[in-house]
């Protein structure tokens, strides 16, 4: 059986997507891994001296060498007559663009086996009939045929009317900030698709590219303007510029998170250090946001509409993941805002579903077994005690044992009290490091991972103090803990596990294991931890004497986390709104549950009967009938719910809101919020104490750890 392919050849990146079996595989809905360390790639092109052109990271990094020779940016000079002159030789922009689309070809028909059935390739919507025309060479030149072309909102609007339900008749605004251009378009979903409603307006050079050169500009006002000076035909000097631009462009990404980054201009006279805040940075921008604004104004009228006649607004491109965008373009619609945790692939996705209906049907996502390659292996971790209670936690996950680890032994066995509907604030930890991101409990210690520090605080539980920083190799982000051990995700450059050993709180082994980590869990014998790896859609999985990561399972497209829950794995997509429930020892599939909207983290209660799951995009929770697998109520919570936590005795569900700084609880008796506690800010993972006593909160702006209490 065939695939639909759907590409989006962005101005910055490119990415791809297919709905079809990968390979030997069942049938899926996923983005195909382009770049190395990601899933899109560099739109990049590299002339060699030969003629040969290099496309996404292969000509980022053969540039390093020869920048004259890189060439990007170019598909906002589509239909200019001028040609480009890359190493000394002219090329179109169409040409360009070929190159990369016939090298995403290549590497999407590697990857699954066979060539693509039906392909879709996006453009924006505001491009008259001379720069279609343009385009429409671009599959020509890359040997293809046969190519349906359809508009990006088109295609982003299709992916959320099937991933959130839009129903027949209903209108919404597409608002797509890419890398270099910006487009607003109305569409009315209709059973057959989408249908462009009013006149769809843009700006042509406006977009990420625009923020990195304000940004840069702002970095060399603060170096006293020695960058302007500088000549880029020099190679020492085209080494300094190129080196800062890629310096402003992860400092643009990084003020997402961070409220203040500091930028490295390597000069030839010696390293300066720029530090810009978000609130700079959202200075040099709102201009062009506000553009934007009025923009979306003006096709909403064109409509003959007014913002109430919206379903929502539809955040897509990669530059919509700035803050300032969203809190923007809510303050003046009015109207529910959507964003996906990754805005930048749902053109892509949008563009597989359209490219899906030219092709047999496929059936939903069925994850198989994966063979184990046979590997090396060194015994590294003691046997564990049995473990008696988990709670898994949207950014973290604690796991409790009964016998404790030597470090433990003042400690009793831990005794479950009731939980209380309305916690305290009983303390405020504030030195865990920079940007703290998962948290476990164990024992008499509490574990916070902090991915800017490159550490994880060991916190005592009666003292309420950092007893130890342990570094690690790499960005930490999410943490599970047995007994003896506790395991920790490691951003790129590490994408590895660190092991801890708890009684000397020290790294004992660090496991290389996927691209793109998220929340994992241990089963219940301690023996083995499961990880999700969103990057390339699998289950991984970690055994007590293994030295490698080795393939558990395939995994849904956006899997964030995971729980492992008796003989039961559940698995949440934050890109298909979906909880994907697989047997623990045939990894046969038991079932799948369409949730709430970008569904990001999962919790089983105690009994094993219910679960939940923390909806970002719908500032819901969803409360699930494991046995029916059905959806039996939604639960409207704080902003941005991250993470989600139940009590040891069943009776309460903590949600952590990344968006409005607080913590909400549930009685899950009544599915009634009880009450609402200011924590720190951008709160983004909490796990409960084994007593239920005490629940922690890690504020990832704030730098802090919040103790509730939540025992009575």
């Amino acid at each position: 059986m065939g695939h639909g392919l759907g590409i989006d050849l962005g101005t910055t990146f490119t990415g791809a997507a297919v709905v079809g079996p990968i390979g030997s595989g069942p049938s899926t809905t996923t983005m195909v891994p382009l770049g190395r360390d990601g899933v899109v790639e560099p739109s990049a092109v590299y002339a060699s001296v030969d003629g040969t052109l290099l496309t996404g990271d292969a000509a980022m990094d053969a540039a390093r060498a020869e920048p004259h020779r890189l060439v990007r940016g170019f598909k906002r000079r589509l239909g200019d007559p001028t040609p480009l002159v890359v190493g000394g030789a002219p090329y179109s922009p169409a040409a360009l663009l070929a190159a990369q689309l016939k090298s995403v070809i290549a590497r999407v028909t590697a990857t699954t086996g066979a060539p693509p059935e039906s392909i879709v390739l996006t453009c924006p919507a505001v491009w008259g009939p001379y720069r279609r025309e343009h385009f429409d060479e671009v599959p020509r030149l890359a040997g293809l045929s046969d190519v349906i072309m359809v508009t990006e909102p088109e295609a982003a609007a299709t992916h959320y009317a099937a991933e959130r339900r839009l129903g027949v008749g209903e209108l919404v605004a597409v608002y797509d900030l890419g890398g270099g251009t910006f487009d607003t378009t109305i569409l009315r979903a209709r059973e057959d698709g989408m249908e462009i409603v009013g006149t769809p307006e843009g700006i042509e050079r406006l977009g990420g590219m625009d923020f990195d050169e304000a940004l840069f500009a702002h970095v060399d006002a603060e170096v006293g303007g020695v960058l302007a000076d500088l000549d880029p035909a020099g190679p020492a000097a085209a080494a300094v510029l190129a080196a800062t631009r890629a310096a402003c462009v992860r400092a643009k990404e990084e003020l997402s998170i961070e409220p203040d980054v500091t930028v490295r201009v390597p000069l030839l006279s010696g390293p300066r250090e720029v530090v810009v805040t978000r609130l700079a940075f959202n200075e040099m921008i709102r201009p062009s946001v506000d553009l934007t604004v009025e923009a979306l104004h003006r096709t909403i009228s064109s409509a003959g509409l007014t913002p109430r006649d919206l379903a929502a607004v539809l955040l897509a491109g990669g530059s919509s993941r700035i803050p300032l965008v969203d809190q923007v373009v809510s303050a003046a619609f009015g109207r529910p805002v959507r964003t996906g945790l990754h805005p930048k692939f749902t053109v892509a996705l949008g563009a597989a579903a359209i490219a899906a209906r030219r092709v047999a049907p496929t059936p939903s996502f069925v994850p198989s077994p994966v063979p184990r390659p046979k590997v090396n292996r060194r015994k590294f971790l003691v046997p564990v005690a049995a473990v008696t209670a988990a709670v898994l936690v949207g950014g973290g996950i604690a796991v409790f044992t009964s016998g404790g680890t030597e470090s433990d032994s003042a400690l009793p066995e831990a005794v479950i009290g009731a939980s209380t509907g309305n916690p305290t604030v009983a303390g405020t930890i504030n030195s865990v490091g920079r940007r703290p991101r998962g948290v476990a409990v164990s024992g008499s210690k509490v574990y916070v991972p902090s991915s800017v520090s490159n550490t994880v605080s060991v916190i005592d539980r009666a003292s309420q103090k950092v007893v130890k920083a342990i570094p690690v190799s790499a960005p930490p982000q999410y943490v599970a803990v047995n007994g003896n051990r506790a395991f920790v995700t490691l951003l790129n450059p590490g994408n590895a596990v660190a092991v801890i050993d708890l009684a000397r709180d020290e790294v004992v082994t660090t496991v290389p294991a996927g691209k793109g980590l998220f929340v994992p869990d241990v089963t219940s014998d301690g023996k083995r931890l499961l990880i999700p790896d969103q990057d390339t859609a699998q289950i991984l999985e970690l055994e007590s004497e293994g030295t490698v990561a080795t393939p558990f399972a395939k995994a849904p497209s956006g899997s964030r986390g995971l729980v492992v829950d008796r003989n039961r794995v559940y698995i949440v997509s934050v890109e298909l709104d979906q909880v994907t429930i697989l047997d623990l020892e045939s990894h046969r599939l038991l079932g799948s549950v369409r949730v709430g909207a970008s569904s990001i983290a999962l919790a089983v209660s105690p009994d094993g009967k219910t679960l939940y799951t923390a909806n970002f995009d719908e500032n819901s929770v969803s409360v699930v009938d494991t046995e029916s697998q059905k959806v039996t109520d939604t639960i409207d919570v704080g902003e941005r719910p991250m993470s989600v936590a139940v009590a040891p005795d069943g009776r309460h569900v903590y949600v952590a809101n990344n968006g409005s700084g607080t913590v909400s609880v549930i009685e899950s008796g009544t599915n009634r919020v009880t009450s609402t506690v200011k924590v720190g800010r951008e709160p983004w993972s909490l796990a409960v104490s084994p007593d239920g006593g005490e629940t922690y909160v890690t504020n990832t702006l704030s730098d802090s750890v919040t103790i509730l209490k939540t025992g009575v």
